[in-house]
């Protein structure tokens, strides 16, 4: 059995790291932040204690084996029902959500029991590693990729009861501003109806432009447009 000193600078890596990691996502607002991946690697430090040297005294009985990377080799499964819960399928952009950060949890598991078995040196290059890929590699990528100058714009489009033509009007006045509409959703309400439009669009004159034709349809009440930032809550 290794001493009790060992065991709690081992935890104590363990909690570090996961917290140093989590402080990323606390940065971009994610759901796993330092509580969630420090619980993470301690736990997984802590099963990976037990596993490789909890069950040594039992040892000592005639005809015993056992398997110090069991419960070990569980985490690596377990992990994975922790993960899954942070994806999700944004409503909003049709886009597959949170796998930056399930990933995140998956290395950080791994971590927390390279500091469990005694690989610390392991750990902290493997910690590194994932920084590098979570702060510079955002980087390269608005560097290399091609930036498109269009932005996604959410409109709310309040309107007596409509009709195809209505609707023809709408994707008519976007199609003539090359606007390119994402998605389009009529909802009933009481006193009336609500289209809610997700578009890109070019610039902001384009915008007012739009705004300014689908104001002469008949039937308009009110029309809201919000700004909508893929990247706000899941950077990457």
């Amino acid at each position: 059995m290794i001493s009790f000193p060992s065991i709690l600078l081992r935890l104590s890596v363990a909690l570090l790291l996961g917290a140093l990691v989590g402080f990323e996502r606390e940065l971009k607002e994610h759901e796993a932040g330092m509580r969630t991946l420090a619980l993470v690697s301690l736990g997984c430090a802590l099963f990976t204690i037990v596993s490789a040297y909890g069950f040594l005294e039992i040892l000592s009985i005639p005809r015993t084996v056992l398997d110090p990377t069991r419960i070990a080799s569980y985490i690596v499964a377990g992990i994975g029902f922790l993960g899954a819960g942070t994806i999700f399928l944004s409503r909003q952009h049709e886009k597959v959500k949170g796998l930056t950060t399930a990933a995140t949890i998956w290395v950080m598991a791994a971590v927390g029991i390279a500091c469990g078995i005694g690989m610390i040196p392991t750990a902290l290059v493997t910690t590194g590693m994932m920084l590098f890929i979570l702060f510079l590699l955002p980087l390269a990528e608005r560097a290399v990729l091609p930036r498109t100058s269009s932005s996604t714009q959410y409109l709310r489009i309040e309107v007596t009861p409509i009709s195809g033509q209505f609707i023809a009007s709408i994707y008519d006045i976007c199609l003539r501003n090359k606007v390119t509409i994402e998605k389009l959703t009529v909802h009933p309400e009481q006193k009336g109806e609500e289209v809610s439009i997700i578009c890109r669009i070019p610039d902001q004159g384009t915008l007012s432009k739009v705004i300014a034709e689908f104001h002469t349809l008949t039937g308009i009440k009110t029309i809201d447009a919000k700004p909508q930032n893929p990247d706000i809550g899941s950077p990457i």
